[in-house]
């Protein structure tokens, strides 16, 4: 599903859900300019999927209209569809990333980061018998993931571990700079996002 359809069924849904929405709010909760959302209402309306009414000179309201509440379904069900393509196009990359640590003779893992990319590896992970250890992020210490108390990067050399999995979409670089100030060696780091993770080769595919 490309952006313009998500924006559009962004739009539909706040909406429906939405108790006097402005284009302001929407541009905010969208994550793009006022200009464009203002784009986006005027051809949804073109389309006849939403209806803008005049309550006032200074107030607008939306409302779907059955063409619009139709559209909104229909493009959840392919934003659904897109969705679960993704994820398991992104659990297949993982897998095929993770899995020369279960040939290995070490299977404890650190995993540094909290979001969607970590939740996936920490199923990866699972489902190759390796041991999730602690999970480590800068952002969220004493937060708790997957039953994990999250720690920060810097307690990592007082902890036990084989590998260190970076599981964050952005800045894997950086923490690899990072952990290698703490002695750790690349071959024991694992960045599932990174010039690296799509190069040639990874440092774990020799790994016997």
């Amino acid at each position: 599903m490309d952006a313009q359809k998500k924006r559009e069924l962004g739009i539909l849904r706040e909406i429906a859900e939405g108790e006097g929405i402005t284009q302001r709010g929407l541009a905010k909760k969208l994550g793009i300019a006022l200009g464009l959302t203002n784009l986006y209402i005027k051809r949804l309306a073109k389309k006849g999927y939403i209806r803008i009414i005049n309550i006032k000179r200074s107030r607008i309201k939306y409302l779907l209209t059955p063409r619009g509440i139709a559209e909104k379904a229909h493009l959840a069900y392919q934003y659904m569809e897109y969705s679960l393509g993704y994820y398991v196009n992104l659990r297949e990359t993982y897998r095929q990333r993770l899995l020369p640590l279960r040939r290995s003779n070490g299977r404890r893992v650190i995993v540094v980061g909290t979001g969607e990319v970590a939740e996936i590896a920490a199923l990866v992970l699972w489902e190759l018998d390796l041991t999730l250890e602690q999970v480590v992020d800068d952002e969220k210490p004493g937060a708790t993931f997957l039953g994990h108390k999250v720690s920060t990067l810097a307690k990592i050399p007082e902890m036990s571990f084989d590998w260190i999995v970076l599981a964050v979409l952005d800045g894997s670089e950086g923490l690899r700079v990072r952990l290698h100030g703490f002695q750790i060696p690349d071959e024991r780091i694992v960045a599932l996002h990174d010039k690296a993770a799509r190069s040639e080769g990874s440092a774990t595919d020799g790994v016997a």
